[in-house]
């Protein structure tokens, strides 16, 4: 036996053998046919891995849409001593949530361009990123995906597909919709408590039931500078207060300037528009109301490095039921707005879209109010409406949705003390809370902004009886506010005063008032306003004969009691300087017309603010009628108006009104 010894080496080789041959030799004889034999080896080992081909993987990503991009890792299973290379590319999900070129950018935007990444020798980790377009509208999470292909030939793909989910916190249309709901609760108490100042006035002056007021600028009720709720309760514009009647320049205000004109016609017919109609006691003692307000407001505010500025017009008609000291009523409103949103500078990689949103609501508001005392009332109101808001890109893309509204307020009025002479001393404290949703709709998410407010104000008054018929009234006003919520917030002072003159004999009016905001928190609000009016009539109890009247605004409403201080966003931001003043000026003159049973009445009016002007000229047929008489009057108008920023628009109307 022959023993041949192995190796175990480890090492994995091909199958061997081993030859054992017997060589002739001394004493003993070799047979040809035994003479060498052979042993097959076979090796035990495994055979060597092959090296590993490394394999890659792309992650997930969130990102805020404001970044401006959002990143992607892909990792290498393992290192490599060799370059690889892979390509990826972008792709809307399914369904599609993120949109290319308008979400974010997509990789087919640039035909030619070979997006890839690239690992040197001995790296695991890159990254890559995908520009995405901020906005300013709030949008749910969105999505969109990248795809990894065509990697080298020294590398497999493992995961290849990624979701970059983009979320955001823009501000609209919640920061729009927040003004916008509180400029309209601002409109809806004016307008009710305008009405609570109405009624009171009505059971201290025993007033005769009938209708009063005016009509886009025009009076009902009574002859030219008749008394009416319209010409003697507080008024934004102060137009019916300064004599501004029939013919007059429409609102008593100065041509709209806002960008767009849709609601320019609606405006100045809400303005001029207030009216109430008082209805005869019955047997209990309680008496019947209807009356109707229109009311304008603009802002112009910040939020962040948004800028924002809005047209609100309201109109309200409501009913009400008066008994002792008891009244409770119901209004109706329907409110427009209009405005735009600016967004910081773009830059070249991350534009913002700049836009413009327009919304409408419809609401109905209860109110009540209770005077225990001659010299307290207390009053109450809730509201709650439905609208839509429709906000508009820069890119024309217009996103719509629906929109609620809800109002809880309270307040008090008392008079504290009121000597002879005509001298008073009044206090006024309401809160206010009012909020705006907006549902979600396809591209917009829902929002939610609610704005609260709590005011305290005094005032006081003093009355001079002058020679002839003539009188003088002082007015010193001192209020204050804290305003929340997600519009301005802060704590505010203001102060005004006002001098209204009188001379029946010589057919002068003549009224100055001003205020402005002492202090706020919110040291970039700032509000400020000053009036003057000039009217002349030497005959306020009929409609024949000439009639003046001039008006100089700066700023914010200036006048108009105590609820003035809290007229509609008074602690507006004034972005672009465009409180330099309003002039409107008219002239009229009445001829007897028909046999002196008519007035006709030809007027020529002109109004110029910041950037636009308008020329007016119309006549006016109406009967020498007593107040609360039927009449049916024509009146024509035409208009010029015209400015920087739009071109020349003329119009004629003609207007038939029946009154009975």
């Amino acid at each position: 036996t022959v023993e041949v010894a192995t190796e175990d080496d480890g090492a994995d080789e091909p199958d061997g053998s081993v030859s054992v041959t017997v060589n002739a030799g001394s004493g003993y004889t070799v047979s040809s046919a035994q003479a060498s034999a052979t042993v097959a080896v076979r090796d035990n080992d495994e055979p060597a891995p092959d090296p590993e081909t490394p394999t890659l993987s792309v992650f997930d990503a969130t990102a805020n849409e404001s970044d401006g991009e959002i990143r992607f890792t892909v990792r290498l299973s393992g290192k490599s001593d060799k370059w690889i290379k892979v390509r990826y590319r972008t792709r809307e999900s399914t369904p599609v949530s993120a949109q290319k070129n308008r979400d974010y950018l997509d990789t087919d935007w640039f035909k030619n361009h070979r997006w890839e990444v690239v690992f040197p020798p001995g790296r695991t980790e890159q990254q890559f990123y995908v520009t995405l377009f901020n906005d300013n509208h709030a949008e749910d999470p969105e999505t969109f995906e990248v795809v990894l292909h065509s990697p080298s030939a020294d590398a497999t793909i493992a995961d290849g597909v990624a979701v970059g989910t983009i979320v955001n916190s823009d501000p609209m249309p919640a920061a729009w919709l927040g003004r916008f709901g509180r400029a309209v609760a601002e409109q809806a108490l004016d307008g009710i408590g305008n009405r609570l100042v109405a009624r009171r006035g009505e059971a201290e002056s025993a007033h005769e039931p009938g209708l009063r007021g005016m009509i886009g600028g025009l009076p009902i009720g009574g002859h030219r500078g008749a008394p009416s709720e319209a010409s003697t309760q507080p008024d934004a514009s102060g137009a019916a207060a300064f004599g501004l009647q029939a013919g007059r320049f429409p609102g008593g205000g100065a041509p709209m300037t806002h960008e767009s004109s849709a609601y320019a016609d609606l405006g100045q017919l809400l303005l001029g528009s207030q009216f109430a109609y008082t209805g005869k006691q019955d047997a209990s003692g309680g008496a019947p109301g209807f009356w109707g307000r229109g009311s304008q407001a603009r802002f112009d505010a910040r939020e962040g490095e948004l800028g924002l500025d809005g047209e609100v017009m309201t109109a309200m008609l409501g009913a009400d039921y008066a008994r002792n000291s008891w009244l409770a009523g119901m209004a109706l409103m329907q409110s427009r707005g209009g405005g735009g949103f600016r967004g910081p500078e773009a830059g070249a990689d991350v534009p913002v879209t700049d836009g413009a949103i327009r919304t409408t609501l419809t609401a109905a508001i209860p109110y009540a109010s209770w005077r225990p005392s001659e010299r307290l009332e207390l009053w109450s109101a809730a509201g709650y409406g439905a609208g839509e808001t429709t906000l508009e890109t820069e890119t024309a893309e217009l996103l719509e949705a629906e929109i609620d509204w809800a109002l809880a307020a309270a307040g008090l009025r008392s008079d504290i003390f009121t000597l002879p002479g005509g001298a008073a001393v009044a206090w006024v404290s309401d809160a206010l809370w009012a909020r705006t949703l907006s549902d979600r709709a396809d591209g917009l998410a829902a929002t939610e902004s609610s704005v609260s407010r709590l005011r305290l104000g005094l005032e006081g008054r003093r009355l001079f009886a002058l020679p002839g018929g003539g009188s003088l009234a002082l007015k010193l006003e001192i209020g204050g506010r804290r305003d929340g919520g997600e519009a301005e917030t802060g704590l505010g002072a203001e102060i005004g005063g006002g001098i209204a003159w009188t001379a029946p004999r010589l057919g002068l009016t003549l009224d100055l008032a001003g205020r402005t905001l002492v202090t706020h928190e919110d040291r970039a609000m700032r509000n400020r306003g000053f009036s003057a009016a000039l009217a002349y009539d030497p005959a306020p109890d009929s409609r024949r004969g000439l009639s003046l009247s001039l008006r100089r605004d700066i700023g914010d409403p200036a006048g108009g009691e105590l609820d003035a201080l809290f007229a509609n966003e008074p602690i507006a931001r004034h972005m672009h300087g465009q409180d330099a003043g309003r002039w409107t000026a008219e002239i009229a003159y009445g001829l007897p017309a028909f046999g002196a049973r008519f007035v006709g009445v030809p007027h020529l009016s002109y109004g110029v603010s910041y950037g636009a002007r308008e020329i007016g000229f119309g006549w006016r047929l109406a009967p020498e009628a007593h107040i609360g008489a039927p009449d049916v009057s024509l009146a024509i108008q035409a208009t010029r108006r015209e400015g920087l920023l739009m071109p020349a628009d003329h119009r004629i109307g003609i207007e038939i009104r029946g009154r009975w």
